[in-house]
């Protein structure tokens, strides 16, 4: 066997054990700045709770998306993802027996993430100052737009704000004479980013835990955090001169950019060495002799380009050993065999939702099962089987906390429903019998 054939089996022989297997966590966060710490959480082990005010909740499971097409089988589809291998628990937490509740669940927990407005859940008790007299032991995490001081801190932020306030969108786009804009990058990475990078964050904190003892707080900035991927301001620092706008061209290239193919596709190419240079100069005539206007470049590219279907400009990056490939759209990815074989996209089988296709693990681990196990659930499904697991709470007990409105479930709205056909009484998994896996 060869060695990337042992590489392939190497990784492929999974077992039951998870890296995060035994931590605890617990959620109190919406939209996706939050959830999608707890979700990479989730995804390595942990066993996390998302705790949501009945009935209504995280509200980003309401939000219309593609011209209210996104959800499915009464969910909306990113939020099933978002909230893969999380446990719901409907809890008042405003009720003074609710707030009990919440604290011993904290008790208990290795992990609390919030992204609410800084200060909101000071006031109901839950800050961490608060949180950490109850648990010294406790992570506590922070994520909002600005952090939790400084002359922004109190200032919301969405996506869209972080990527402004952060310069990334400054990069985007064009600075040329005939066209002069800049872009918002299209699914909210100014979430998505910043959230992943929280996790490395958590995981610090749990080793620096295990070494001393004490627990942590972390203070997550949205805008600043998406600012350290930015070169820009050190250059200005040094050199007194702002980083021009470049569009789709990489300014470290000598030749790079987008291409349309004569079948319509589009594909990009960079070429960052001398020695792809030359290979690519010997199919693209005056390729040579442009090097240094980045326009006649991309021109002289493009009339090769342009001459061939996609399949013969990728054999010929193949041939060449040029970095070439194509533009993928979505019914590219999910019909590529190497994002499957990689697992970059999967099939699961949820117990509830059926048949999904949800994106793999971020990274390969040999030996460690992080994929999806189930996706997001309504507000309160888990009550009973999280208040028995965590507290040892029986069914009609949990029964009597919602007749109080201390507990409680879903609305039923688009967005916040079992799907069509579910009934309470025929799931184990909503009457606490059994865990989801």
């Amino acid at each position: 066997m060869d060695y990337f054939r042992s590489l392939q089996s190497f990784f492929g022989a999974t077992a039951n054990s998870r890296p995060l297997e035994g931590i605890k966590v617990v959620e109190f966060s919406h939209y996706i700045l939050g959830p999608n710490i707890p979700r990479l959480l989730a995804q390595l082990g942990a066993e996390v709770v998302k705790v949501e005010p009945p009935p209504r909740g995280d509200r980003w499971k309401y939000a219309p998306m593609w011209g209210g097409k996104g959800f499915y089988k009464g969910m909306r589809i990113d939020y099933l993802y978002l909230n893969a291998n999380k446990y719901f628990l409907g809890l008042d937490f405003r009720k003074e027996e609710g707030y009990r509740l919440l604290i011993e669940l904290v008790k208990k927990a290795d992990v609390f993430v919030e992204n609410m407005e800084p200060g909101t859940l000071d006031r109901y008790g839950l800050g961490y100052l608060q949180l950490r007299d109850v648990n010294p032991r406790l992570i506590y995490v922070s994520a909002s737009g600005y952090g939790q001081f400084g002359p922004l801190h109190r200032l919301p932020s969405y996506d869209i704000i972080g990527q402004a306030e952060s310069g990334i969108m400054d990069t985007t786009g064009w600075e040329e004479e005939a066209v002069d804009e800049l872009y918002r990058l299209p699914d909210y990475p100014g979430d998505w980013l910043p959230s992943t990078m929280a996790v490395s964050a958590v995981l610090a904190a749990l080793i620096y835990r295990e070494r001393t003892g004490r627990g942590q707080y972390i203070d997550l900035s949205q805008a600043a955090s998406l600012q350290r991927f930015m070169y820009h301001f050190v250059y200005m620092s040094a050199t007194g001169r702002r980083l021009r706008r470049s569009g789709f061209f990489d300014p470290f290239a000598l030749v790079s950019g987008v291409f349309k193919t004569r079948d319509g596709r589009y594909v990009a190419v960079a070429a960052m060495t001398e020695d792809q240079v030359k290979a690519l100069a010997g199919e693209v005539e005056g390729l040579l002799e442009a090097l240094g206007d980045r326009w006649r470049v991309y021109k002289s590219v493009q009339r090769w380009v342009s001459g061939k279907t996609l399949e013969e400009v990728l054999e010929a990056g193949r041939r060449l050993k040029v970095p070439i490939q194509p533009v993928m759209m979505d019914i590219d990815v999910l019909r590529d065999p190497w994002r499957w074989e990689r697992g970059s996209v999967v099939k699961i089988f949820d117990r509830l939702y059926g048949e999904i296709v949800v994106p793999g693990p971020l990274f390969k681990m040999a030996g460690g099962d992080i994929g999806v196990k189930w996706v997001a659930r309504p507000v309160g499904y888990h009550n009973k089987l999280v208040l028995k697991k965590w507290l040892g709470y029986k069914p009609d007990e949990v029964d009597e906390l919602v007749q109080r409105g201390v507990l409680g479930y879903w609305d039923g709205q688009l967005g916040n429903t079992p799907p069509p056909g579910w009934k309470a009484e025929e799931d184990p998994v909503y009457q606490g019998e059994r865990d989801e896996v």
